[in-house]
Formats: C-alpha cells, sequence, structure tokens
C-alpha cells in the first residue's frame, strides 16, 4: 500500500524588502503612465475633430458674411440709382421699377 505523506506546508510571510516595494512602486506608475497616454491621445483627437469642425462652421458664416455684404452692397446702388432719377421713377407692389414716361 502506498502511504500518503502529507506535505507541511507552512505559509510565507512575503518579505517587504525596499527592492520589492520600489519594483511594484515603479510598475504602478508605469502602468499609470501609459494609461494618462492614451487618454490623453484620445482626448487630443477629440479637440482636433471639434476644432475641424468649428472652422468649417467659421468658414461657412464668413461666406455668408461676404454673400450679405454683396447683396447690401448692390441694394445700395439701387437705392443711388434710383435716387439720381427720382421722378422719372414709378414703383410698383412687386418691386419692379419702371423708368421712364408717367401714365
Amino acid at each position: 500500500m502506498k502511504t500518503s505523506k502529507k506535505k507541511n506546508r507552512k505559509k510565507r510571510r512575503i518579505r517587504w524588502t525596499f527592492e520589492r516595494v520600489s519594483i511594484i512602486v515603479f510598475v504602478v506608475s508605469l502602468a499609470f503612465y501609459f494609461v494618462t497616454k492614451v487618454c490623453v491621445s484620445a482626448y487630443n483627437i477629440t479637440l482636433s475633430n471639434t476644432e475641424q469642425q468649428i472652422a468649417a462652421e467659421n468658414i461657412a458664416k464668413q461666406n455668408e458674411v461676404e454673400e450679405l455684404q454683396a447683396t447690401v452692397r448692390t441694394m445700395q446702388d439701387k437705392k443711388q440709382m434710383l435716387g439720381m432719377l427720382e421722378n422719372q421713377v414709378q414703383d410698383n407692389q412687386n418691386n419692379i421699377y419702371i423708368i421712364g414716361d408717367n401714365e
């Protein structure tokens, strides 16, 4: 018959030496560094996308402003022409100006 031997296992107590503590602190700080690096990169990408959207909106607003300025200049030119013609112009309801005889 086989006899089974029970091994006497004693719980070993972990010694916290300076080297082990420094290695654990180094590993934790290294993990923290890589996690923060990834988070900052992701946030940077988000900010660059937001910047591009704002730039596109800014360009659209500038184009709209230029169109409105062109419209204002056209209307000012039209008023100047109508001002020079004074009595020779009849104003219709549909903003159609008839230049010439007043009949």
